[in-house]
């Protein structure tokens, strides 16, 4: 989720459980089974009332829904959420099936997010989950028009640096932004706090929680494992996990897994939330947490977006590999890429330079660090700088980390990896993604064919580092 409100995220979106004030003149949800739920959640959300919150999600959601995200933690997430928005104004009715609603709305703090409401496909259609993602305003929206692209880099960089210093002034932004074109920096500069007890500030080489990024490293892994011949995108779980115990694990094909089709879930939920953090320090610590969870629905119908999947990748790497995830990443991805600051470091280990993760509760900041697995996966919670990013990218871009047509996979969206022995040719292609969690937010664009690369890194709340990449990517030279 990218939103003002959003604090626990995924790729570029995420499952909330709150939301929306009064519907704009002509605007009507539709009155569905789905629409009078999605209307009964605008009531609620924006009502302020937690009684009416967690009644309404008792009344709508599944039972595994609920399991799967506890009232509590839902109860947590909307507080935040609902001191960030204020409320919000349902703007326009963009999709509506039996099954599913996608409202677009507005934030009464500013803002357009897109709200999406997945159901049952029977009666009585409760609610399944919702996807919320921060979209770019539409025309006559915003407070004030968008600042037309510069003509320069140069002048883009002093525009974005104007601007990220206008947020960090106002407390809304600590970290660090680099912007490269053809690998060569045009900004590299920090902002902002990295330790707000001690005062210590943000420097060029500050390491940050990336949150999900870590999956671009994980489908990199993949590639390489494909481009040697090592495993197929269409070999199934049970393939090379033949004692992953889910009864799926013959079903469910490694593509599936990296594009969100595999009808696998989350692992947080309420066996995470009782959980120590502290215990979650290899892949396999997290299987108990989703492992014996039935499919959400039938590999190949649908996507929807899965840490647990990622997990799974993580396994897969790991057996095929005969290496660690952890250590197979630092010796095949880092090193060859330069990257002598990005590993998945444990919280209680102590590193230099590293960024303290803060949450705002109550209007007050306070440390999120405890909040996070005690050490990051395959699905995400690495760390890593600014100019390791920027060192992937060049990396990727320049095929040293997987054969051109294997980049251009990775910097796409196509479902398919490229065939046995594919032709030699340049890098194409571009990638967004994003990660975020209570006191992270991370953000990494790679546009080969612009040769362009943007990196924000932010130490508090979603959606710090995303607000600024959206600006910044407005600036820059078409």
């Amino acid at each position: 989720m990218k939103v003002g409100p959003s604090r626990v995220f995924a790729l570029l979106a995420l499952f909330l459980a709150s939301g929306a004030f009064a519907q704009a003149p002509g605007t009507k949800i539709p009155d569905t089974p789905v629409g009078r739920r999605a209307a009964g959640y605008v009531a609620a959300f924006n009502s302020g009332d937690e009684k009416a919150m967690i009644a309404f999600w008792k009344a709508n959601f599944t039972p595994e829904s609920l399991e799967q995200r506890p009232v509590e933690a839902r109860l947590q997430f909307y507080r935040r959420t609902r001191e960030d928005l204020k409320s919000i104004a349902v703007a326009a009715v963009e999709e509506s099936t039996p099954a599913a609603l996608t409202l677009r709305v507005k934030a009464e703090t500013g803002g357009t997010l897109q709200i999406r409401f997945e159901a049952e496909a029977d009666a009585p259609h409760r609610l399944t989950g919702m996807r919320v993602e921060m979209v770019e305003p539409r025309g006559e929206e915003p407070k004030a028009p968008a600042e037309a692209p510069k003509a320069t880099d140069a002048e883009a960089a002093a525009a974005a640096d104007e601007f990220l210093r206008g947020l960090a002034s106002s407390d809304e932004f600590s970290g660090v932004v680099l912007l490269a074109r053809n690998n060569a920096a045009f900004l590299e500069k920090a902002y902002g706090l990295a330790d707000r007890e001690f005062r210590v500030p943000v420097n060029n080489e500050t390491k940050f929680n990336l949150g999900s990024i870590n999956k671009t490293f994980t489908k990199t892994a993949i590639a390489q494992l494909a481009a040697a011949g090592k495993l197929s995108l269409t070999d199934t779980i049970g393939k090379h996990l033949p004692r992953y115990g889910a009864p799926y694990a013959g079903r469910v094909t490694i593509q599936q897994l990296l594009d969100f089709s595999s009808g696998m879930g989350d692992f947080f939920g309420a066996k995470f939330e009782a959980t120590p953090r502290e215990r979650l320090r290899s892949l396999s610590d997290y299987l108990p947490l989703f492992e014996n969870d039935p499919l959400k629905f039938e590999p190949g119908a649908r996507h929807e977006y899965s840490n647990a999947g990622y997990i799974v990748l993580g396994l897969i790497i790991e057996a095929v590999s005969g290496q660690d995830y952890y250590s197979y990443v630092r010796e095949h991805i880092f090193r060859p890429a330069g990257m002598a600051d990005t590993d998945s470091y444990s919280a209680d280990e102590i590193v230099p330079n590293r960024a303290v993760s803060y949450t705002k509760e109550g209007g007050r900041w306070r440390s999120a660090v405890f909040e996070h697995p005690a050490r990051g996966s395959s699905a995400g919670g690495g760390y890593s700088t600014a100019r390791d990013l920027s060192r992937f990218a060049a990396a990727l871009k320049a095929g040293r980390l997987v054969p051109p047509a294997y980049a251009t996979w990775v910097l796409s969206r196509d479902a398919a990896a490229p065939k046995a022995a594919p032709p030699p040719g340049p890098v194409s292609g571009s990638l967004g993604i994003a990660g975020g969690s209570p006191g992270v937010n991370a953000a990494l664009e790679i546009d080969a064919d612009r040769g362009l690369t943007v990196v924000v890194l932010c130490n508090t709340d979603p959606p710090c580092a995303e607000k600024a990449a959206r600006r910044i990517r407005g600036l820059l030279p078409r």
